[in-house]
């Protein structure tokens, strides 16, 4: 079953697609991390600032440092976050980055493609048991994060070895088991993410709908966690156990949370726990309704 599924998702155009989409995006993401540094400086230089406005000398000054911070290529946090696998930039802002999107469209595509050609029934009719039907294609969509996870590691190797050679002074401060660490944990996210719309398409099942509820989930998110800190005066911490948020702490370190000034009691390896925790009742639930119920 599983030689099956990942034969059916090598032969089709959509996990190529979605593999190029998050390759481009990595790229647009290492690009502009390179670039802003030069920016800010040629900004610095006229004076200020200006969006539409003119800011003041102030205001400039107040957040020249946390610029700084966040776009020293020099420094060892900033190297660390342009090996990000899921694309979120120096700030690890916790936001879905283009990786994070093209892995939960490509497990939300692997199931529904299969509901909406009609392709289940005789599949069904083949392997009779629904948990290896379902199992082979949560391992064949694993295999395809990993392969692109492997090409978006390739890229970040890249721009951080082209960050460094082209920034003055500039010298590679992370060591091979800091970087080997963040890709490991950046696969394995992948993988939770391609598992959690693998989830939401099985229990869903229809294309349209399914693609909708991941949309629904990117533009959201972000606004309940600014929404929460808001209302608690970022005390509260109930925002850093969605998704999104548990899958950039625990490819990065960094949460949304922190980053907008809240709370960020959680660490790594409690990421990890709380991404698998929404995997889990998301994929297992499907797997119950995909037992229960009728294929068409």
């Amino acid at each position: 079953m599983f030689r099956a599924e990942l034969l059916k998702l090598r032969t089709t155009r959509t996990p190529w697609i979605l593999g190029v989409v998050a390759l481009a995006g990595m790229l647009l993401v290492q690009g502009l991390t390179i670039a802003l540094p030069r920016i800010l400086a040629g900004v610095e230089g006229m004076g200020g600032a200006t969006v539409g406005l003119q800011a003041s000398p102030e205001m400039t000054a107040d957040l020249a440092p946390d610029l700084t911070g966040l776009t020293d290529l020099g420094a060892a946090p900033v190297q660390r976050a342009m090996l990000d696998l899921l694309g979120n930039g120096p700030a690890g802002s916790g936001s879905a980055g283009v990786s994070v999107i093209c892995m939960l469209l490509l497990g939300v595509l692997a199931v529904t493609t299969d509901f909406r050609t009609g392709g289940i029934v005789p599949t069904a009719l083949v392997v009779p048991s629904r948990s290896r039907v379902l199992g082979g294609k949560a391992g064949a969509v694993a295999v395809v994060a990993l392969l692109i996870g492997a090409a978006l590691a390739v890229l970040t190797a890249l721009g951080l070895f082209v960050a460094v050679a082209s920034t003055p002074g500039a010298q590679l401060l992370v060591g091979a088991g800091d970087v080997l660490g963040v890709w490991g944990r950046g696969l394995v996210v992948l993988v939770l993410f391609a598992w959690l719309g693998l989830g939401v398409g099985t229990l869903v099942r229809g294309q349209v709908a399914a693609i909708l509820v991941v949309v629904g989930l990117v533009i959201v998110e972000p606004l309940v966690q600014a929404a929460v800190l808001l209302m608690s005066g970022g005390e509260s911490t109930a925002a850093a156990w969605l998704p999104l948020g548990l899958g950039s702490l625990a490819s990065t370190g960094q949460s949304a949370t922190a980053v907008l000034g809240g709370l960020a009691p959680l660490g790594v390896g409690a990421a990890v726990l709380g991404l698998v925790a929404w995997v889990a009742v998301l994929l297992g639930a499907g797997a119950v309704t995909f037992r229960r119920r009728d294929l068409v």
